[in-house]
This record gives structure tokens, sequence and C-alpha cells, in this order.
């Protein structure tokens, strides 16, 4: 008797948490809808009750204020940290080392991520279109890991001329440009269309080619 009463006190107390918990994630998954379908510019309170249906008090009682919501929904879907950096982890993990195979898998992984990925479109134009503290967080965690890796390139080009962080953050840039550009309004770019298979692997192709040249004119 006494076990049915503990479990029926447990059950008690287990619901309104389940609900809370759902509460709260679809107020976080309401900022990600808007930012995918409107913009960042349109995340507020008012669109994401229409959204959800929910009443907007249920973001300052979970949250505090919306800032602390679009807070929480960019670190539980950082894209560098939930899904490109496991990746980098695996590709390093793969090859053994860090050069010119790793490098060029990076560079072609991020590009798929990028091209594939609404939200973290959305999010890399939020970022360069205005300042957000959370924002700058997440492009300082990138930097970070960044700084880790090219040290391990060092070795390469130590007697080199050659800047191989000028060439990647020139490579990086593009893949960003290109594809915001793509995905924005489906134009050419240089007379690649890089919507279509065929000109989005010309693409992954060349940043691997560059890598490769770079790595076999080392002086």
């Amino acid at each position: 008797m006494k076990e049915n009463l503990n479990s029926k006190k447990r059950s008690s107390v287990a619901g309104p948490i389940r609900n809370s918990e759902k509460t709260k994630q679809k107020l976080i998954d309401a900022v990600g809808i808007i930012l995918n379908n409107k913009g960042y510019q349109h995340i507020n309170a008012k669109n994401i009750t229409e959204i959800t249906g929910l009443n907007r008090k249920l973001i300052n009682h979970y949250f505090g204020n919306i800032k602390n919501l679009i807070d929480t929904y960019l670190n539980a879907t950082d894209y560098w940290t939930q899904h490109i950096n496991p990746k980098l982890a695996n590709i390093v993990k793969e090859t053994g080392a860090f050069g010119q195979d790793a490098i060029g898998k990076i560079l072609t992984t991020l590009f798929d991520e990028v091209q594939q990925s609404p939200n973290l479109r959305g999010l890399l134009n939020w970022e360069i279109s205005t300042y957000n503290d959370s924002l700058r967080k997440l492009a300082d965690k990138r930097e970070e890991l960044g700084s880790a890796l090219f040290k391990l390139t060092d070795k390469d080009f130590r007697n080199s001329n050659i800047n191989l962080r000028a060439i990647i953050a020139i490579q990086i840039a593009g893949i960003y440009y290109l594809n915001l550009h793509a995905k924005t309004n489906g134009s050419n770019f240089c007379e690649i269309d890089i919507n279509n298979p065929e000109g989005a692997d010309s693409i992954k192709k060349a940043l691997q080619t560059i890598i490769a040249l770079i790595y076999q004119n080392r002086k």
C-alpha cells in the first residue's frame, strides 16, 4: 500500500515536470522556426506566442526574459559545438594527424553543413548583420577551435612564407558567402550554380585543390 502511495506521489510530481520541460522546449523551438522562416529580425515575444499558442508570460517564467530564451536557443543549437566539432574530431582521429587531408575534409564538411542547414545560414546572417553577445561568444569558441588546429599545422609551414591562416580564412569566408548568396537569390556565381550537386561538387573539389597546392608549394 505504501509503495502505491509513493508511486502515485512520484507520478504526480513527474507530470508537471514533463509538462514544464515540454513547454520550455516548445518556446526554444519557436525561436528556430522564426529564424528559419522569417529571419532573426522577427524573433520577438509576439511571434513566439503566435507560433506556440502559449501565454507570453511563460517566456519570463521559464527564462526570465526574451534575451535569455534566445541565448538558450543559440547555445543549444550551436552547429559548431553540436555538429561540426564532433565531425572535425572524427576527421582528425581517422587521419591520425592534422594536415592536408584533414583540412580538405574539414572545409568540405563545413560547406555541406552550411549548404544543407537553413538554421546555420540564419545564424551566420544574424552574426554578420548585428552584434549579439551570445553570437560573439560562439564566434570566439570557433576561434579557440581554429587556434588549436592551426598550432598542429605550424610545423608544416615553419620555414615557409605561406600564411595558412589567411588562406583558410578566405576559403571559409567564401563558403559562407557562396551559400548565403545562392540560397538567398538562387543566382550563379562565376557561372557556377552551387544549388545543384554538380556545382556544389566543383566548389568542394576546388577547396581541396587549393589546400593540396599550398602543401605542394611550401617554400
